[in-house]
């Protein structure tokens, strides 16, 4: 069953099945209505000879410069040849989906002007797998994700490039093998192509789809470390949380009090209270879910906004040149989520460095391997992992806090959220490594504990762990094995091991 789109309802979720799981899409076919209308408005606009922005005007400081009728259509496919200049790496495949998703709902709320063929062809390139080939570097996230789009959008009249088979090949052939034709571009519709927000909020819905998937694993990796640690269970009582009531800190009080809650691990040592990195898991990642909360919302609203300019609002008739092109809420939440995942993964960090220290880990011996000396153990594991939490601590400065001004200082306030996400994105892979690393030192650590007194939840995680990982005995690399629980940990292969959904 195709999923339905109708410019209003786009969600995570959503994003998740036909991004990520290649699920089909359908047009409401209630919607076309207001799109044909918008497109009737424009054709309006062109025969009463009014001079509109972006349908008979060239382009950002040529704004003023008038079109004659007769170069309208040309005027557009010059627009996306001249703008399709990326570079750099492609975009994943699964970023490119949600992009084309996104534009696809972006254009049905019907303030574009752009014909439904155009749609329905967009929408062909999800259904029938064409994966175009769209440079990563060039975006200002303001006036729209201009290059990264027009690189879409050269496929839709049959230029530019697409990935078959892992090789880039002429778009043409591609569409010619599918059946589909190629465009013609009517006046406005290059532009309402290419000026929208869909490249940086398509970043930002993989970057917290992947972010949902770690921070199950990261409670997962919590609940490991706590029993390897032999940890203070009273530290999770609700009594403590209901006492400092923000929404996330309870979530996490109770998520790790229920899954610690018949492990005889826990509470077997003779320390009062536990290290912060230990005792505070649900004042550090209780805000950290605050902080995805947020970020869900802020993008929610995002894939379900007019994000064209201009503007064509058919009833009032008028044509409204703005700045929905604006990517700042983008910008703002991918640097914030930045920030908060900076410190699941430092916290992480020092968790580790605990369990590996004999001085401070109570019984474990050093770097959690026996005949510590001749062999090294998970030494150099725990330099891999600061070195990645050395890595996300400087991708943490703000790109929303660089803007440069461009197109003659016409555009001099730009929102770099495309750059936002690109340093949030591999956050996000480091901590899925970070995260993974945790894992295996709990799992290590456990070896010279008894884990017959593992609570359920403890041994669920352990066993998922030790489906990839045998315990090293003597030194060897384990290089593979944390590229594989890394692995695990982004694709979310921890999900639904918590005796409680983490639920924002």
């Amino acid at each position: 069953m195709s999923i339905l789109i109708d410019g209003h309802s786009l969600s995570l979720s959503i994003i998740d099945a036909v991004a990520v799981k290649k699920e089909k899409i359908k047009i409401n076919p209630d919607v076309y209505k207001r799109v044909n209308d918008s497109v009737k408005y424009v054709s309006e606009i062109v025969e009463n000879d009014q001079v509109v922005y972006g349908i008979n005007t060239g382009f950002g400081k040529l704004a003023s410069t008038k079109i004659d009728k007769s170069q309208l259509s040309h005027l557009q496919v010059n627009l996306i040849r001249s703008h399709a200049v990326s570079v750099g790496k492609p975009l994943p495949e699964s970023v490119v989906r949600a992009a084309i998703l996104i534009r696809v709902n972006s254009l049905l709320v019907g303030h574009s002007g752009i014909h439904q063929e155009v749609i329905d062809l967009l929408a062909s390139f999800l259904n029938e797998g064409i994966y175009p080939f769209i440079p990563a570097k060039g975006s200002l996230g303001a006036s729209g994700d201009l290059s990264p789009l027009a690189h879409l959008a050269l496929v839709l009249i049959g230029e530019g490039e697409c990935f078959h088979n892992g090789e880039k090949i002429p778009s043409r052939f591609v569409l010619r093998d599918k059946n589909l034709k190629p465009i013609n571009l009517g006046p406005k519709e290059g532009l309402a192509l290419i000026n929208g927000t869909s490249v940086s909020t398509a970043m930002f819905s993989i970057s917290l789809i992947e972010t949902l998937h770690i921070l199950d694993a990261a409670f997962c990796a919590n609940v490991l470390s706590l029993e390897a640690y032999c940890g203070c269970r009273a530290a999770f009582s609700p009594l403590v949380h209901n006492q400092k009531p923000h929404q996330g800190q309870q979530l996490a009080g109770k998520i790790l009090d229920t899954a610690l809650k018949d492990s005889k691990l826990m509470d077997s040592s003779e320390r009062v209270q536990d290290p912060y990195s230990f005792r505070c898991m649900p004042q550090v990642i209780g805000p950290v879910l605050d902080t995805v909360r947020y970020c869900i919302q802020e993008n929610h609203l995002e894939m379900n906004s007019a994000t064209d300019n201009p503007l064509l609002f058919i009833d009032e008739k008028e044509v409204i040149s703005g700045g929905n092109f604006h990517a700042q809420p983008i910008a703002f939440a991918a640097d914030y989520l930045a920030i908060a995942l900076q410190a699941a993964g430092e916290i992480s960090q020092y968790r580790v460095n605990q369990l590996l220290d004999s001085n401070l880990s109570g019984g474990i011996p050093a770097f959690a391997v026996k005949e510590p000396g001749v062999n090294s153990g998970f030494m150099i594991v725990q330099y891999t992992d600061a070195a990645l939490v050395s890595q996300n601590k400087t991708l943490c400065y703000p790109a929303s806090a660089t803007s440069i001004p461009v197109s003659a200082n016409q555009e001099d306030f730009v929102s770099m959220a495309p750059n936002a996400c690109m340093k949030l994105h591999t956050i996000c892979w480091n901590l899925s490594r970070i995260i993974g690393i945790e894992l295996l030192s709990s799992s290590q650590s456990l070896e010279f504990r008894d884990k017959e007194k593992l609570g359920t939840t403890g041994k669920k995680i352990n066993d998922l762990v030790g489906s990839v990982f045998s315990p090293m005995v003597i030194d060897r690399s384990i290089q593979k094995e944390i590229e594989l629980v890394g692995e695990m940990v982004l694709k979310g292969e921890f999900s639904n091991l918590l005796p409680l959904e983490i639920i924002l």
